[in-house]
């Protein structure tokens, strides 16, 4: 924007030479005036200087001794001034600039940074759905307002900052963390006492307890529905005897190593595409919902398209109501065959690796795995086992008449809902 307003004024370059080029610089400094781009030349300086300041410069030329010589004349007045004798042409300038400022009014490009979980996409229409978008009037757009109806639109956004520059609304926000809620329970844990139990059967690799009574050690062996971690504790008096029980959400880091059953299956088959060579362009010009193909043809029937949007900006935050969009359009033919062994034992190790992060997400750690592949007709069939690592993260409530007993011999209720030891 700043340079736009340079080139609407006008400004020169210019080279000052002479007895006393610094002082003439320290003169220009104490008359406010603003000299940029400065360099060192041949026993002078040269500089730009805008058109209004050029024109107050006499007195401390004669003052220093120093001579001014223009290199170049940039700007509208020096435009105008080239060719005023085209009316026309400067017409055409005049309509033009009016033109961009008035566009310069409106919002014509909206970014979105920092979101994963919500898409630009259901941002974008949750914004057009508020009356903010493309083609939005600036002034009309109260950015903290904005903040906070975002905030309150999508509640898995914790953060969320708005502002405009030129024609650009660019948004940043920060979305809660996976798994992260805000309310009680937030790690899968029940807000009710309720006993860990074990989801897999196997074998204990490894306990820590921090709410609850431990019911097994390391190196023992469970069975699925065992309990791991009672939610009951039991409190004792002075001579030893249990006088109430107190009840809680058992909380403990428990892993128990398990065998997983795996089976899998996929085509012996493939259908490739395989480019010719060939290819054709096309361009679109693009006005929001609206579009003109500049370049309308026949494409081929079998083609991969890779697409380039290419912004109309000045500078780098005023952009214009639209973009040109570049396609290419690559003939391709299909080739069919059968995958080799090789191939075949690299999609299984691939589709084995991407099912253990699926897993890795939900705590499950694969170790080891006992697969065989084996190729039946038109498919590869792989069975067989995983053994994995599995951190226990489920519960059971403690029924409502078993923590009766909780009461205390002089009527006392010590149940918990919940709280940790």
């Amino acid at each position: 924007m700043l340079n736009f307003i340079k080139f609407f004024q006008g400004y020169l370059l210019v080279t000052v030479t002479g007895y006393s080029p610094e002082r003439f610089l320290n003169l220009c400094g104490k008359m406010n005036m603003v000299l940029w781009g400065l360099k060192p030349v041949g026993g002078g300086y040269q500089f730009f200087i805008s058109k209004k300041a050029f024109g107050l410069i006499e007195n401390a030329l004669q003052k220093t001794g120093t001579e001014i010589r223009v290199q170049r004349k940039y700007g509208v007045p020096f435009l105008a001034q080239k060719y005023r004798r085209h009316v026309c042409f400067l017409i055409g300038i005049g309509a033009a600039l009016f033109l961009l400022m008035f566009l310069s009014q409106f919002i014509w490009k909206v970014e979105i940074d920092g979101n994963s979980y919500y898409s630009s996409q259901v941002l974008l229409k949750g914004l057009r759905e508020e009356g903010v978008g493309y083609g939005s009037w600036k002034n009309g757009i109260d950015c903290k307002a904005l903040q906070t109806l975002i905030r309150k639109k999508y509640q898995d956004i914790t953060w969320v900052s708005a502002k405009i520059e030129g024609t650009r609304l660019y948004i940043e926000v920060q979305e809660r963390l996976k798994g992260e809620t805000s309310g009680a329970g937030a790690s899968g844990r029940p807000d009710v006492p309720a006993d860990l139990i074990a989801s897999r059967g196997g074998v204990v690799v490894s306990i820590t307890t921090r709410a609850g009574t431990p019911q097994v050690l390391a190196g023992d062996t469970v069975s699925e529905g065992d309990v791991l971690v009672s939610g009951t504790v039991e409190l004792f008096d002075d001579s030893g005897e249990v006088s109430a029980r107190k009840y809680v959400t058992g909380d403990a880091d428990v892993v128990i190593r398990t065998t997983i059953p795996y089976s899998d299956s996929f085509p012996a088959s493939y259908s490739r595409k395989v480019p010719t060579g060939k290819k054709k362009r096309d361009w679109i010009l693009e006005f929001g919902n609206w579009q003109v193909d500049l370049l309308p043809r026949k494409n081929p029937e079998q083609y991969l398209e890779l697409k380039t949007v290419v912004p109309a900006v000045i500078g780098s935050d005023f952009y214009l109501p639209f973009q040109i969009i570049k396609k290419e359009y690559l003939e391709y033919e299909t080739e069919h065959g059968n995958y080799s062994g090789e191939e075949i034992q690299g999609i299984v190790e691939e589709r084995l690796q991407e099912n253990s992060q699926k897993l890795r997400e939900n705590g499950v750690f694969i170790s080891e795995n006992r697969v065989m592949i084996e190729r039946s007709g038109d498919n590869v069939l792989v069975g067989g086992t995983l053994e994995a690592d599995v951190v226990q993260q489920e519960y059971r409530e403690i029924p409502a008449n078993e923590m009766q007993e909780g009461m205390l011999l002089d009527g006392t209720d010590t149940t918990d809902d919940g709280d940790s030891l």
